[in-house]
């Protein structure tokens, strides 16, 4: 479990040049912890898929079966292995899982507003705009860096069953 929890906080909050995911110019603190992830691998609506190569964990990702859709989250490849398909092959996978397990085709996530970059990365999967935006959380592990006011986008995703 450590090693999951250091691989998301490297992802998501390290600043690294090899890291185009990295919201560590956007936020301080961690954006997980063992309290956290111990709560999401509690939950029996969620399954966490990891990555392995040579018994490392390399990235990770979370399905949660919702009223009518299955939200993806959580998803982290280690930066050194950022641009080499590892998370592509992943979000396949985690999709294709979870349509199976909970006989849904509709996927939700999102991400942060102002990550264009991300939400090109999602629109070459599938992933559609629904132009709902709702508010970034607020925890006591991170601080906002910037001044303007941070909103999650609402992507979609249809798959064929």
């Amino acid at each position: 479990m450590k090693a999951v929890i250091e691989l998301i906080n490297k992802a998501y909050r390290e600043n690294n040049p090899n890291s185009w995911t990295s919201e560590a110019h956007l936020f301080s603190g961690i954006r997980v912890n063992e309290d956290m992830l111990n709560e999401i691998l509690e939950n029996k609506n969620i399954v966490t898929y990891i990555a392995l190569l040579d018994e490392k964990i390399v990235a990770t990702i979370q399905t949660k079966i919702e009223a009518e859709d299955i939200h993806i989250g959580l998803f982290a490849v280690h930066p050194d292995f950022q641009s080499f398909g590892v998370g592509k092959k992943l979000l396949a996978y985690a999709e294709e899982s979870a349509k199976k397990l909970w006989k849904k085709s509709s996927f939700v996530m999102e991400v942060i507003s102002n990550r264009v970059e991300l939400k090109e990365y999602y629109n070459r999967r599938g992933y559609k705009d629904t132009k709902t935006f709702i508010e970034f959380p607020k925890s006591k592990h991170w601080l906002p860096l910037v001044d303007e006011e941070l909103k999650l986008l609402v992507l979609r995703k249809e798959i064929l069953r």
